[in-house]
């Protein structure tokens, strides 16, 4: 069964093998991979996000239980890897910081959209879409919000928050979003021929990100010691969706066909957003790096776990 189950989830880390491998024989050059990955960064994944949020059913994707969840979740995640980093592992303030970002920033577009769709079909989707709608923009306001308290006087705090905010609101992936649910509440629609065209625009999106993804994985720095790494992975795959798991069924009471899209989502590797926030402040780039490179290759092993357990 659990083979089964992985042979389901293998062309998701197969496209990401085959974008690593390419870079390692160096058919693509870290030029080429940078280039891809501002495309679908600026342009190909908030495409995909306007066209799905335009087209979701919003009275039936946001159910506030599932969301206050998952959203949950990663604040726990995010403590826990803080405090570790912090008390354990002795890391600066703001390194234990960038790294509890690591642990709350499951790769919900990249590995949770297509895993999900696989094993439980596109029409599940709804739960992932509403997850994704707050996602990014809360593990930046805490993560901003928490480095600017104590890196900066009153001022500049206030003034780090305006900057976060503007970086938040004003990012491709969130102007995707945004208009994509102003379309939906506007109760406009798409002609069946453009929404077919469409439809067959954004199947190529998340094929391509995931095998350029591999090439933007083999040009990462590594870390040279793994202990950190994996205590983040491991709250990231493992701790993330037990803590869903929990809330929803015995907190809320969601069935487990109705939540289980949730606990996959927070089930996935750190995304590259996370990467990118280690880099804005210049710290920790080295074990963000490592972590999100062997945790996206462990996800085929432990997404079919949970896709078994859940069964």
């Amino acid at each position: 069964m659990l083979f089964e189950i992985a042979l389901i989830v293998l062309p998701v880390f197969l496209l990401i093998t085959g974008g690593f491998i390419s870079s390692y024989i160096q058919l693509l050059k870290k030029s080429l991979v940078d280039g891809l990955a501002k495309f679908f960064q600026d342009f190909g994944i908030p495409f995909l996000l306007f066209f799905n949020f335009a087209i979701l059913d919003l009275n039936n994707a946001f159910d506030f239980r599932i969301i206050i969840s998952f959203y949950t979740s990663m604040i726990i995640s995010f403590i826990i890897i803080s405090c570790v980093s912090y008390f354990i592992f002795k890391q600066p303030y703001i390194n234990s910081v960038t790294l509890g970002f690591c642990a709350m920033f499951s790769n919900g577009v990249l590995l949770g959209l297509p895993i999900s769709e696989l094993a439980y079909g596109s029409d599940s989707l709804f739960t992932n879409y509403a997850i994704i709608t707050g996602h990014a923009p809360l593990c930046y306001f805490v993560g901003i919000t928490l480095i600017e308290f104590v890196k900066n006087d009153k001022a500049k705090f206030v003034l780090g928050l305006k900057n976060s905010g503007k970086a938040i609101l004003f990012n491709n992936l969130a102007i995707g979003i945004l208009l994509g649910i102003g379309f939906n509440f506007l109760d406009l629609s798409f002609s069946t021929k453009t929404e077919e065209i469409l439809k067959r625009g954004t199947n190529w999106v998340i094929p391509l990100a995931l095998f350029t993804m591999g090439g933007v994985l083999y040009y990462y720095r590594i870390a040279t010691s793994y202990m950190l790494p994996l205590a983040i992975i491991f709250t990231s795959l493992m701790v993330q969706p037990t803590i869903v798991y929990f809330l929803g069924i015995y907190s809320w009471g969601i069935e487990i066909e109705t939540l289980r899209n949730a606990i996959i989502m927070a089930a996935m590797a750190p995304g590259l957003n996370a990467y990118f926030f280690a880099n804005l402040y210049n710290n920790s780039r080295e074990v963000v790096a490592t972590t999100i490179l062997i945790s996206t290759g462990l996800t085929i092993f432990t997404s079919s776990f949970w896709i078994y357990a859940l069964s």
